[in-house]
């Protein structure tokens, strides 16, 4: 830890003695030289006073001070700082100070002052709530220090700069959220529920019941066994799916407090949570005119910590996003028949031409799902029963506006692409019902 400065600040009673000592001169100019002595006496004991006081304040050295920062920050929940600061020297202390914490960072509590005696540690903790994802930087730690009744300040700076990363606002959704039955009963993601003639890959053999397809008869395991016995067929596990995360510049229109590409990097986390524990393949591109930032085809629990460690940077572009090029190095990524999950916003038609084109070539070879979000004050305007002529205007405009989304939609749905809209609120859940329905189904 290098302290990088120190200096001596006068405190309010060091102030008001030299004012003192100051008036004491003006009886000595009007009443002799009885009086300079008495100015001179009190001057000298002045001095040799600040002399004891400025032994007593400790050097910069004396003081240790240490940082201990949470593992992980999440963008908008508090973290707890812990400051470990301890005296070495025998004097008692008073200690001023402030951290320096990441500009993005909200400060929930401020200190002021903190008594520390002779050889004393103190532990000291304060919470901030991020604003911003990315890597940020914390500074240094900036301290006063004084003798009990603050003479005289030695500033000093501790040297605990390091860089620390916030990463997405991942909310855990589970049970009430996610809709329990939809987790636990109807597709059981953390067990599948094995089920007869549904899905293709081989789970286990059986006997033989009324109703089964003979198509799943086992000849060989048969004629063994001296009886009709069938091939136990489940939902494939480990299918492979990609995640293309739209970054370009319409991603950075905020709804509901969030941008859109916040909202839709919440639902991906989920999504990837849940095909995780399936025991899917996940891959993750982020894009906007290039690719961003790129996770390899990832499996089980490894899903969830590199998601978040490849999302916690991206930051939404103000360039338009090419979707011709991206989804060209894309589909050279991907080698299996995938389900691609296509987060992005849609204007219009027009607007959305070479977006849907390019997805569709996409779903020649891979099941395509495009996401998007609609936003709640443009349903809200376009529903509203106007009072006034501004109302009427703001009605007609934003009813313009969803006709024009939803005209760009079908479009999409005409080229062989599966559509999801949601609002903010209901994406995340919507997603993953979906996800559950393909994989139910077998369109994969």
């Amino acid at each position: 830890m290098a302290r990088l400065k120190f200096n001596l600040i006068p405190g309010k009673p060091s102030l008001l003695s030299m004012g003192f000592g100051g008036l004491c001169w003006l009886p000595a100019a009007m009443l002799g030289q009885s009086a300079l002595s008495l100015g001179i006496l009190f001057w000298t004991g002045w001095f040799m006073f600040t002399i004891r006081k400025l032994q007593q304040i400790p050097n910069a050295q004396s003081i240790v001070v240490n940082r201990t920062l949470p593992e992980r920050f999440l963008i908008g929940r508090s973290a707890q700082i812990q400051l470990s600061i301890e005296n070495r020297s025998k004097y008692p202390v008073i200690l001023q100070f402030r951290d320096e914490i990441p500009d993005t960072f909200l400060l929930e509590e401020k200190f002021h002052a903190i008594p520390l005696k002779g050889n004393q540690k103190t532990t000291l903790t304060y919470l901030v709530s991020p604003t911003q994802r990315g890597r940020q930087a914390y500074g240094k730690f900036v301290g006063r220090i004084a003798a009990p009744g603050g003479w005289f300040w030695r500033e000093s700076q501790w040297d605990l700069a390091e860089d620390v990363k916030v990463y997405p606002e991942f909310k855990l959704i589970a049970a009430e959220r996610l809709n329990a039955k939809m987790l636990l009963k109807d597709w059981h993601v953390r067990r599948p529920r094995k089920k007869r003639g549904e899905g293709h890959e081989f789970e286990s053999l059986r006997s033989y019941a009324i109703g089964d397809d003979s198509r799943h008869v086992d000849w060989k395991a048969s004629a063994r066994r001296q009886k009709l016995i069938v091939r136990q067929l489940q939902v494939e596990r480990g299918q492979q799916i990609a995640i293309m995360l739209d970054c370009g510049r319409l991603m950075s229109e905020s709804i509901a407090g969030h941008t859109r590409l916040d909202h839709s990097m919440n639902a991906a986390l989920m999504l990837g949570q849940v095909a995780g524990k399936r025991g899917d393949n996940l891959s993750l591109v982020c894009f906007s005119n290039h690719i961003q930032a790129y996770m390899p085809s990832t499996k089980g629990r490894a899903v969830m910590h590199r998601m978040m460690e490849t999302l916690y940077h991206v930051e939404a572009s103000p360039l338009e996003s090419d979707y011709w090029q991206v989804t060209a190095e894309a589909m050279h990524l991907l080698k299996r028949r995938s389900l691609i999950v296509f987060f992005t916003d849609v204007l219009d038609e027009a607007a959305a031409q070479g977006l849907a084109n390019n997805l569709a070539r996409a779903a020649s070879r891979h099941l395509v799902l495009c996401v998007v979000l609609s936003e709640p004050g443009i349903l809200a305007a376009a529903n509203q029963m106007p009072t006034d002529s501004h109302e009427v205007y703001e009605k007609a405009a934003a009813s313009q506006l969803l006709i024009k989304r939803h005209l760009a939609l079908e479009k999409m749905r005409s080229k062989g692409i599966l559509v999801l809209e949601s609002t903010p609120n209901t994406l995340t859940i919507e997603l993953v019902r979906r996800y559950i329905e393909i994989r139910m189904s077998n369109l994969q």
